[in-house]
């Protein structure tokens, strides 16, 4: 793969692609040279509601506040978001392909409060992200919804796939994909 990624397949259904550092990590856990997702308590919760989805992952704390500073984009430079990533705990997604395009993000928080202000803060840099979109991104801007649920900020986009197929190859879909 370009760009420095590896990639390997662990059995006949699982494909393993990242870094060579990523996939050394991940080589040495599966041999039980180092502790595995499964140890951590906190990842292993967020692991068990989204596994029997067809495509999910998850983000840990710093992989989450990086995520969320990046979709963020300018909103994330208020004070408001410095003070709450702190207490972004991690992330978990799930996408399913079945009819169009299902996406849905969970980003787990300390407390219901930081949940709605994150909630504020994303749909502040959506309607940011609205000023300048193309009209197929208004479209996709349209399709995601964003709320809070008790301590989850949480995130859902449904297309069709007719419109995601636009979207692809759109700089929104550059910037958020990168």
């Amino acid at each position: 793969m370009g760009n420095g990624m590896i990639m390997t397949f662990l059995d006949e259904n699982t494909l393993l692609f990242g870094d060579d550092s990523a996939l050394k990590g991940a080589l040495d856990a599966r041999d039980g040279l180092i502790p595995t997702l499964d140890s951590n308590s906190q990842m292993a919760d967020m692991m068990a509601a989204v596994d029997g989805s067809a495509v999910w992952s998850l983000l840990d704390q710093q992989g989450t506040q990086n995520m969320m500073r990046s979709a963020l984009g300018d909103a994330s430079k208020v004070a408001d978001y410095e003070t709450v990533k702190k207490r972004l705990l991690g992330s978990r997604y799930t996408m399913d392909f079945s009819s169009g395009v299902n996406f849905n993000l969970d980003v787990i928080t300390s407390d219901s409060m930081t949940a709605a202000t994150m909630s504020s803060l994303v749909k502040a840099g959506i309607l940011y992200k609205k000023m300048n979109a193309t009209p197929v991104e208004k479209v996709a801007i349209d399709a995601l919804t964003v709320d809070s649920d008790s301590s989850k900020l949480v995130l859902h986009f449904k297309t069709d796939d007719k419109q995601f197929q636009a979207l692809m190859k759109s700089d929104l879909f550059a910037a958020v994909s990168k």
